[in-house]
């Protein structure tokens, strides 16, 4: 039986599984902890792999880009309307605090996600905030913050543009002006062992994803301080809704592999060997099963950055970078940055850079019959 053709090495299907969670039902067999190894890195073996010819010039690559995320990047206006909004929540929610409502509780508000970050794509309009409450808080919560938040909202709106609340599996949004403030509820993180009543609370699992959010943003804030990784963050994020092999990234491994691939040892990567290194590490399998990956810096223990995708997602993402990777080697940046007039780069049929012809990886797993998940089972 076999889950892998030969990306990153084919495990063996039995044994028991790497530290960190997994979602029940995603892959195949575990592997077994002996099989952990450390993806290729051509950075990190420069020593041993001396060049024949000097590196070519990256300055057309650096400038393509540095245009590309010029153009991924929201205008200060933008910026700036959205800012107004939150600034606004979060005099609303600061009051609420100082003088409670006798229908809620806060304890405090939080500014996450990619507004935080500074990585926001143009265009998506979207800041993430977090809100904890004291309590487990429950879906009536949920109505009574959104009804007392959108009232206080809309007093301190300046103009005459209608706003729009809508109740989200974890919390809240609204959305004046077509500038959306996307409120997920949690509550303090000693409250999240207390008994979860599914029917009545909002479920544990949107609970911790906030309070991670919280930890993501002030993990990025600190340690994500060079240029290069929120450039990076944007292309990948581009990639992620352009080419499909790359849809299923989550936001938070993207973050952890732009950081990742700009961190050197005693050295400053420039913006074009970021990107290179980027889609070298996602080539040679550093998401991959029985990968040493990337260490999730904001869970406790050995937590991997890919513990939650599902084995064909970790080929797809693989697969899609070695594919790039060929492209980018005869030349092809500006196709698979997207560049304005430039052709698209296909993974279903060859396509010809710079008189070379480039042949895309074929995917390699195979999702198990379900013989072969009963045997599974049975040897479990």
């Amino acid at each position: 039986m076999s889950y892998y053709r030969g990306r990153g090495g084919a495990p063996p299907p039995r044994g028991p599984r790497p530290a960190g969670p997994r979602q029940p039902g995603y892959g195949g067999p575990p592997l077994p902890p002996d099989m952990i190894y450390k993806s290729f890195d051509p950075m990190e073996s420069k020593h041993i792999f001396q060049r024949v010819n000097p590196e070519k010039s990256d300055a057309e690559l650096s400038q393509a880009i540095l245009t590309k995320n010029q153009e991924l990047t929201p205008s200060p206006e933008e910026l700036s309307r959205l800012q107004e909004q939150v600034t606004k929540l979060t005099s609303v929610v600061d009051n609420l605090v100082v003088s409670p409502d006798p229908e809620i509780d806060i304890e405090e508000m939080r500014v996450v996600g990619s507004f935080k970050k500074g990585t926001m794509l143009a265009g998506h309009k979207t800041a993430d905030v977090v809100i904890i409450l004291k309590h487990l808080p429950t879906k009536e919560d949920t109505s009574k913050v959104m009804k007392i938040l959108g009232t206080k909202m809309n007093q301190q709106q300046t103009d005459k543009a209608a706003a729009t609340t809508a109740v989200t599996d974890s919390g809240f949004t609204y959305t004046h002006a077509g500038n959306t403030l996307r409120i997920s509820l949690t509550t303090l993180p000693s409250n999240t062992t207390e008994t979860i009543d599914h029917e009545k609370h909002i479920k544990l699992e949107h609970l911790k994803n906030s309070l991670a959010a919280i930890r993501h943003a002030r993990w990025f804030e600190e340690n994500a301080f060079q240029s290069s990784i929120r450039v990076m963050v944007r292309i990948l994020k581009d990639f992620k809704r352009r080419i499909p092999f790359f849809k299923n990234a989550n936001p938070w491994t993207i973050d952890l592999l732009a950081h990742h691939s700009a961190s050197v040892t005693g050295s400053q990567l420039t913006i074009p060997l970021v990107f290179r290194r980027c889609l070298q590490l996602l080539a040679a399998g550093i998401l991959l099963p029985g990968s040493a990956s990337i260490s999730d810096p904001c869970e406790p223990g050995f937590v991997k950055a890919h513990s939650f995708m599902s084995y064909e997602h970790q080929d797809e993402l693989s697969c899609g970078a070695q594919t790039l990777l060929r492209a980018l080697a005869h030349g092809g940046f500006r196709e698979i940055l997207g560049m304005n007039g430039a052709r698209r780069v296909t993974f279903d049929t060859p396509i010809m850079f710079d008189g070379v012809i480039v042949t895309p990886s074929k995917l390699a797993y195979e999702k198990p019959t379900e013989t072969e998940k009963m045997d599974t089972n049975a040897g479990s």
